[in-house]
């Protein structure tokens, strides 16, 4: 199924605002308010992926108070998922998350989403297509243990060149 991930920008105290309006776009799955580069990430799902170029052209970058956008196409042939939907529910509302940006050295990528699915609180990843190579969800019991996970897991992986930490805000955002 084609999935984008779209990191936005707004102007500053408009996430809840820019979020309610992301939750009105079709194929907006996930939106959740962050700390870091980025004011907001969201996913994006469909199965048609005119329908994915459609939404961010014409929905989301039409939402007021956004400042700029940067899209992540996701590569289908390498992802992975370890939980069904309704554990991810019941995780999400009592853990520590962030979304973890991965710049590898050229054609590691297959071997980094294995090795990141050896690691217990990566939940899921994905193989991009543009400014990144791989982006990944964690879940932990505080932003201490998310911390150190990236610390003494993540960046440890042979071939991981850097990363950018999204961590997500407790109660900003949804999960269709």
């Amino acid at each position: 199924m084609p999935k984008a991930y779209v990191l936005i920008s707004n102007e500053s105290g408009t996430e809840d605002s820019v979020i309610s309006n992301l939750n009105k776009i079709e194929s907006v799955k996930e939106a959740h308010g962050t700390f870091g580069s980025y004011d907001i990430l969201t996913k994006l799902e469909s199965n048609d992926e005119q329908k994915i170029h459609h939404d961010i052209y014409n929905g989301i970058r039409k939402i007021q108070k956004i400042r700029s956008t940067l899209t992540l196409w996701v590569n289908e042939k390498e992802s992975f998922r370890k939980i069904t939907k309704s554990e991810k529910e019941v995780l999400e509302k009592y853990m520590a998350q962030s979304f973890i940006m991965i710049h590898c050295n050229s054609s590691q990528e297959s071997m980094i989403l294995q090795e990141l699915k050896k690691i217990t609180e990566v939940i899921e990843a994905d193989d991009l297509i543009g400014s990144f190579e791989i982006i990944c969800k964690l879940v932990a019991p505080t932003y201490n243990d998310i911390s150190d996970i990236i610390s003494k897991k993540i960046r440890k992986i042979i071939n991981i060149k850097s990363t950018i930490t999204l961590n997500v805000v407790g109660n900003q955002g949804f999960t269709k």
